[in-house]
Parts: C-alpha cells; sequence; structure tokens
C-alpha cells in the first residue's frame, strides 16, 4: 500500500508571498505541509495527487509511507513524467523558445527533472532559461538567444497581465487556471536553478 501512495507522490510549485500567514491555530508540525526552497522566490511542497484534489505531503505522511522527506523531490520527479507522458514542445516560429505542456497543471514541476531538462539544454545555446509565471506554465530557451529571451519575457507579461487573484497561464497554455508562480526568469548553471539578472 505505501508504494502504491508513493506513486501518487507530485511536485507542486508555490511561490513565497510577502508576508507568511499566522494561523490563529497553527498546525502540528508533524501535520504542516514539507516546503524546500528552489530558487528566488520559488519553493517546492509535495501531494498526493487524488482523484478530485491535491493533498499535501507533511511528514506523518513521510512515516506512512516509508519514504524520507530527503527522497520527495526525486520520486516526486519521476513521479511526474509518469503520471503526465503526454509531454508536447511547441517551438515558436519567430523566436528560439519553446513551449511545454504536460497536462495542463503540473507544468513548473518540470523544473525538478533533471534528464528533462538535460535533453532541453542541449536544444539551445548558452545556458538553459525557463519562465514558469505560473504552475501551467513553462516556457525555455537558452541565453545564446536574445530573441527567446524576448519571448519569454513577452510569457510572463501575457500571463501575469491579469493581475486579478486568481489569474493564471490560461491564456497561454489554454487550461484552467492555476496559481501565478513568478514573474522572475530561471537560468539553469552548473545543474541549479537561479534568478537571471534583469
Amino acid at each position: 500500500m505505501p508504494e502504491t501512495r508513493q506513486s501518487l507522490i507530485v511536485p507542486l510549485m508555490k511561490a513565497h508571498v510577502p508576508v507568511e500567514l499566522q494561523l490563529e491555530f497553527p498546525l502540528p508540525t508533524e501535520e504542516e505541509p514539507i516546503r524546500e526552497p528552489f530558487a528566488g522566490e520559488l519553493y517546492v511542497s509535495y501531494a498526493l495527487e487524488l482523484p478530485e484534489r491535491f493533498e499535501y505531503i507533511a511528514s506523518r505522511h513521510c512515516v506512512e509511507l516509508g519514504l524520507p522527506a530527503a527522497e520527495l523531490r526525486e520520486r516526486a520527479a519521476a513521479n511526474l513524467r509518469i503520471r503526465r507522458p503526454e509531454l508536447t514542445l511547441n517551438w515558436y516560429p519567430d523566436a528560439r523558445a519553446v513551449s511545454i505542456g504536460c497536462g495542463g497543471d503540473l507544468e513548473a514541476g518540470l523544473l525538478l527533472d533533471d534528464g528533462f531538462l538535460e535533453k532541453l539544454s542541449q536544444d539551445v545555446e548558452g545556458d538553459l532559461v525557463v519562465a514558469v509565471p505560473a504552475r501551467d506554465a513553462f516556457v525555455a530557451s537558452g541565453t545564446g538567444h536574445p530573441d527567446g529571451l524576448e519571448k519569454l519575457r513577452w510569457a510572463v507579461d501575457r500571463v501575469w497581465s491579469d493581475s486579478r487573484p486568481g489569474a493564471s497561464a490560461e491564456s497561454l497554455t489554454g487550461s484552467s487556471p492555476h496559481p501565478l508562480l513568478t514573474r522572475d526568469l530561471l537560468v539553469r548553471r552548473a545543474g541549479a536553478w537561479q534568478v537571471l539578472p534583469a
């Protein structure tokens, strides 16, 4: 049973909010969702992907699943590709940039898939640069493609142009709305992500 539930673990990219909300009745430590810093204002959480919802993984889940918290990232990245096998790459005709889809709601989680990122980096010049303006948007180019970097900024502006609460990548991906993440472009150097200077 724990092995079957381990196959439901997926990554959920999230953005830090300026002020941490404090609950009037804080959760017990074993119930607090596991959060790991990623790059810039992004962090990654993990969840069990259930039929109608995501259930955030807390330390108690790790005990129940027999999975150390240190192994969550690797497991979630592997599961994402299994649970979202329909990976699509749509290269823009006017710039060396690609929009990547994997089912419409967890695209930003591809930031954790090292094998995929290595292959993708071979298709661009310079270091791999990615825009993940919302959980359901992933657009990539390389530092050697000024036109591609402009296309990433265009994608970010398009997603963020509707700044109402709950705005998303719907207009870019055609999928249902998901939370906004970051306006920053991320660059991958030596296998690690950092914010690309403006």
